[in-house]
């Protein structure tokens, strides 16, 4: 899962959707602030080529940390955090939970990705 982590993050930072969206169920979730359910692989891919676009407007920089792995056969989570630092602006921390599934050729795909960003420090 360390691995995959840093390979996502690489991904992103490149700019690469699709390889970032290859790592997902077909029928994979994502659930993301102020956005619909997003469904299945190519709404996924659009989903994170568009994150891409904006953190590079900004000249953000994204690292994830993997806090905790757990499986049980066929299913597993993990649970960390995404800080993106954004020159002159600070960091922003998002906490993120995923559920993984081993699907029928034997990989480990995302099955439900779920993110939610953590108070802003000193915000009422």
């Amino acid at each position: 899962m360390a691995q995959f982590t840093r390979e996502f993050e690489s991904l992103f930072n490149a700019g690469d959707a699709a390889g970032m969206a290859s790592f997902y169920a077909e029928d994979a979730k994502l659930l993301a602030e102020n956005a619909e359910l997003i469904r299945g692989r190519d709404a996924i891919e659009a989903f994170w080529r568009s994150a891409i676009d904006r953190a590079r407007a900004a000249d953000a920089v994204r690292t994830i940390n993997l806090d905790e792995v757990t499986n049980s056969g066929d299913l597993g989570y993990a649970l960390g955090t995404v800080v993106v630092r954004i020159p002159g602006r600070g960091e922003l921390t998002t906490k993120y939970a995923t559920i993984w599934q081993r699907d029928a050729d034997g990989q480990w795909r995302l099955a439900v990705d779920s993110s939610s960003p953590n108070p802003v420090a000193g915000a009422s």
